[in-house]
C-alpha cells in the first residue's frame, strides 16, 4: 500500500528559493516488513534533507546580509569622515562649505538608521547562529541513527525497530521546527521594535511652519 504525498512547510522555503519551504513528504509503502523499513529509511533521508535545506538557506541569507551590512557600514564611515573633514577644509581655505558637512553627516546617520531598521548587521549574525545550531542537531541525529543501525538486531521485532527509528526522525523534525519558529519569532520582534522606534521618531519631528499656522487658524 502506498501512502499519500503531502507538502510540509516547516518555516517557510527551499534553500535555492527566496523563502524556506519544506520538501514534499515521501511516498510510503507498508506492505511487507522490508517495505516498512525502506519507508522509514525514506523518512530519514527526507528529514536530513529538510535540515540541509534550512542550513543552506541560512548560510545563503547570511552571505547576502553580511555583504549588505559591510557595504552600508563602509558608506557610513566614508560619509561621516567626509562630513567631518569638510568644515575643517572650509576653515583652512576660507571657503563657505561648512553647510555641506551637515549634509554628509546627516547622510551617515541615515545609513546607520537604515542598517538598524532593516537589521542587516544583526540578521547575518543571527543566520550564522541558526545555521550552526541546525548543523549541530543534524550531526547529533546522524550519530544516533548510525548507532541504531550498528545495533545487534538479532531477535528484535520489526515493529520495535520502526518505532525506535521513527522516534529519532520525529525528534529531528521537531527540533528543526523549534529552531525555525524561534528564529522567526526573534526576527519578527526585532522588526516590530525597529518599526515602532521609527514611528516614534517620525511623530516627534516638528511640524512644518505652514502646517502649524494652518492648524492654528
Amino acid at each position: 500500500m502506498t501512502g499519500s504525498t503531502a507538502a510540509v512547510r516547516p518555516g517557510g522555503g527551499r534553500a535555492g528559493g527566496r523563502d524556506l519551504r519544506g520538501r514534499a513528504f515521501p511516498a510510503l509503502t507498508t506492505g511487507t516488513p522490508h517495505e516498512r523499513l525502506e519507508s522509514v529509511q525514506s523518512l530519514c533521508a527526507w528529514a536530513e534533507q529538510e535540515a540541509e535545506d534550512a542550513i543552506e538557506w541560512y548560510l545563503r541569507d547570511k552571505r547576502l546580509k553580511r555583504l549588505g551590512s559591510r557595504a552600508i557600514r563602509g558608506l557610513m564611515i566614508v560619509l561621516a569622515t567626509t562630513g567631518t573633514v569638510i568644515p575643517l577644509a572650509g576653515t583652512a581655505t576660507g571657503a563657505d562649505i561648512q553647510s555641506w558637512g551637515y549634509v554628509f553627516l546627516a547622510a551617515a546617520a541615515g545609513c546607520k538608521g537604515f542598517d538598524y531598521f532593516f537589521g542587516l548587521s544583526t540578521a547575518w549574525m543571527r543566520d550564522m547562529t541558526a545555521a550552526q545550531a541546525l548543523r549541530g542537531e543534524l550531526n547529533e541525529f546522524r550519530l544516533a541513527w548510525s548507532a541504531e543501525l550498528l545495533r545487534d538486531l538479532t531477535g528484535v521485532p520489526e515493529q520495535t525497530l520502526v518505532d525506535r527509528r521513527m522516534r529519532l526522525i520525529g525528534d529531528l523534525a521537531g527540533k528543526l521546527r523549534t529552531h525555525l519558529e524561534s528564529e522567526t519569532a526573534d526576527w519578527t520582534a526585532e522588526f516590530r521594535t525597529g518599526l515602532q522606534q521609527f514611528q516614534d521618531q517620525a511623530a516627534a519631528l516638528p511640524a512644518p511652519r505652514g502646517a502649524g499656522a494652518a492648524a492654528e487658524r
